[in-house]
């Protein structure tokens, strides 16, 4: 086997003597197969015996060698060094948010305290009757073998975003640990640990699935554990959030999560309204000739009522190329601040509606409808199909991303990007979590980017910075969500470039406030959000036209 080499960039920091860490290189040969944690093993043994890292069992199950990888927790005896290595160099530092003991040493005990906090053991009332023998199904071994992998290992812990600005946060493993007993039929403290859940943070969480990524046994901790548990907060009301409550009031009075401050998108076209077997509509065909493809624009809440230039946008990308777009002018919430709040039984309406629209385009020849927003694009995918399955409708239309369906066009031919000019900007990509959730991969929007000539797109080892937008957190902890999103414009802004460019309409308002937060308090930053759809009309050459927005 073909030997490689690299050079293996290690944290080192001794408190004894050493005033402040520092980065050592060691070069190494390396070929398929060969871990990080040999690697080390390698350097303790024949070039620094003074490095100083956990290790035990070499097999994923203990958790020791947990550490960061290019800005990644991962386990060192599960990562090998050819799936890593960047430009011939593997950035191997400790785990953050514990003190480090000495160079990839870290203290584990406050990681353990927030495990100790949720009373990770079975709690029996003995005044009540003892249950009947079999009272444990298999569907109730099936939920808590889903949580019992958890190896305490931390990476979670460390990979958390809202750690990083609250650290009064659980975390994700202990949250996993109350789901373990919460959920277990033999424990009778069941109600009372999800209601000391929600005082300790539980609706915290942007579900952005950086722990998920960590995770080395792959616990689905987002839908499978938090959202699980705010469903129970609901039963047992004590959840939602006060602003959360306001938040569904609001979206089940008007229809959609934000008020109608403006003309919404659907309403500032009314030269092309008609109907389309009873749906009524935007039908919206400018070129000449037969388009080259049909499809239906489900702008979601935040474009249509407070973005309506990046709906305009969008709408200027597909005439651009020859795509005639249906825009249904009845279209709801997508239903998503109902799943990630926990109120999932009151989305019904919602979800029918919307099914009965997709339904009857799909039927009648234009079957793919297209999402601008990316938590709309995660809850079609991923929570519609199992809501369809429970209230017995068909699914027989097809969910794209406006940015994936662009890629698809160019692999046909049909994206004319020979038609782009210019556009001067330094620019890095923002990878919205909502995106990862739909399992579409960043590489679909940093190709795109950088079809546009003069754009300097800026790339990170890691781009798991959150927006703190997603997950109810902007309303709930609004503190919680600005401290997220003035740190990743932080962080961007450290590379020199002229701002962020991201798909996500939840971010985009998450970085204005946080910019907006910033002139306030007589600190501001000269750096941009730009919208990946607004830069792309702006390349085709297109003017936006119609709609205010942000």
């Amino acid at each position: 086997m073909n030997e490689m080499k690299a050079i293996f960039r290690i944290l080192r920091f001794n408190p004894d003597i050493d005033e402040k860490p520092y980065y050592q290189d060691f070069e190494l040969e390396f070929s398929s197969g060969t871990t990080i944690l040999d690697c080390l093993i390698n350097i303790k043994d024949d070039r620094d015996g003074s490095l100083t890292f956990r290790r035990s069992c070499r097999s994923g199950i203990c958790g020791s060698c947990a550490l960061r990888i290019n800005h990644r927790a991962m386990l060192a005896c599960k990562t090998q060094v050819m799936d890593v290595v960047r430009d011939g160099v593997v950035l191997v530092e400790p785990l953050v948010h514990l003190r480090t003991i000495k160079d990839l040493v870290v203290d584990l005990e406050p990681f353990y305290n927030t495990i100790e906090q949720v009373h990770p053991w079975l709690i029996t009332d003995h005044t009540v009757k003892e249950k009947e023998e079999g009272t444990v199904t298999q569907a109730d071994v099936e939920l808590l073998n889903s949580v019992d992998d958890c190896i305490f290992c931390g990476a979670c812990y460390s990979d958390c975003n809202v750690i990083d600005v609250d650290r009064s946060f659980l975390g994700p493993s202990a949250i996993a640990k109350s789901f373990r007993f919460t959920v277990d039929p033999r424990d009778s403290a069941g109600d009372e640990r999800i209601r000391q859940l929600v005082e300790q943070g539980l609706y915290k969480c942007p579900v952005d699935q950086e722990c998920e990524i960590a995770c080395p046994k792959g616990l689905s901790l987002r839908r499978d554990i938090i959202e699980y548990l705010r469903c129970g907060a609901v039963a047992n009301e004590v959840g939602p959030m006060p602003a959360h409550k306001r938040l569904i009031m609001s979206v089940l009075d008007t229809g959609a999560s934000v008020p109608v401050t403006t003309t919404q998108a659907v309403d500032e076209y009314p030269e092309y309204e008609s109907d389309f077997h009873g749906i009524h509509e935007l039908y919206i065909k400018k070129f000449e000739g037969e388009p080259v493809a049909e499809v239906v624009l489900f702008f979601g809440c935040i474009i249509n009522r407070r973005q309506q230039d990046t709906a305009a946008a969008i709408i200027n990308i597909f005439q651009h190329n020859n795509v005639a777009v249906h825009i249904p002018k009845k279209q709801v919430c997508c239903g998503s601040p109902f799943m990630r709040v926990g109120m999932r039984d009151a989305m019904k309406p919602f979800v029918t509606q919307n099914f009965e629209i997709f339904n009857t385009y799909a039927s009648h020849g234009v079957p793919h409808i297209l999402t601008s927003c990316s938590g709309c694009n995660s809850t079609f995918r991923h929570d519609y199909p199992g809501l369809a399955r429970e209230y017995g409708l068909d699914f027989d239309f097809e969910i794209f991303d406006v940015g994936e369906y662009m890629t698809m066009m160019e692999a046909d031919g049909n994206l004319r990007l020979e038609d782009l000019k210019p556009v001067n900007m330094r620019a890095m990509y923002h990878y919205p979590c909502h995106i990862r959730a739909s399992e579409l991969d960043e590489s679909i929007y940093v190709d795109l980017i950088q079809k546009i000539p003069g754009i300097e797109l800026v790339q990170v080892p890691s781009s798991g910075l959150c927006c703190g937008g997603g997950g109810g957190v902007r309303a709930a902890y609004p503190e919680v969500s600005d401290r997220l999103s003035i740190r990743r414009m932080e962080v961007a802004k450290e590379e020199g470039v002229d701002g962020l460019l991201t798909n996500c309409p939840f971010c985009i308002l998450s970085f204005e406030r946080g910019l907006e937060l910033m002139r306030e308090s007589g600190e501001p930053m000269e750096f941009g959000i730009f919208d990946f759809y607004k830069v792309f009309s702006r390349a085709f050459g297109e003017e936006i036209q119609g709609g205010g927005g942000s």
